[in-house]
């Protein structure tokens, strides 16, 4: 089943801190009117459906379809002690991933193997995954 994506804009500009939200963030847009009191034309919210994204990496183009925004992958290795690793998306490239970019309280860790999903945002040094939480 596709998920329904938000695309919020206040003032008729896209939100582009906030840019999409799946359905099940609807809270999360109402938290935003709450908050902020924005209300009739002045912030706006649109189901969209599902689109394609394109990455830029190693020198080639790669499409896929995106359905909340977030990439998946395996977790090819985590140092504990150094407190990095390397997620294998499943596109097939390598991303590296930072204790800080895993979701959740405490000690956060991976482990091998384990399936998970991210964002990528482009680090020096390559792509790199952000927001990562397990599946």
């Amino acid at each position: 089943m596709v998920s329904p994506l938000i695309s919020l804009s206040v003032g008729g500009e896209p939100l582009t801190s906030a840019n999409l939200f799946s359905a099940e963030g609807m809270s999360v847009f109402l938290l935003v009117l709450a908050l902020f009191g924005l209300i009739g034309s002045f912030l706006s919210a649109q189901l969209v459906p599902s689109r394609r994204r394109r990455y830029r990496s190693s020198g080639t183009v790669v499409e896929e379809d995106v359905e909340d925004g977030r990439e998946r992958g395996v977790v090819k290795w985590f140092n504990v002690k150094k407190g990095f690793g390397f997620i294998t998306w499943d596109q097939g490239e390598d991303v590296f991933v930072h204790f800080r970019s895993i979701v959740g309280d405490g000690y956060r860790t991976l482990n091998e193997g384990q399936r998970v999903q991210f964002e990528v945002t482009q680090g020096q040094k390559g792509p790199q995954a952000d927001n990562v939480t397990p599946l």
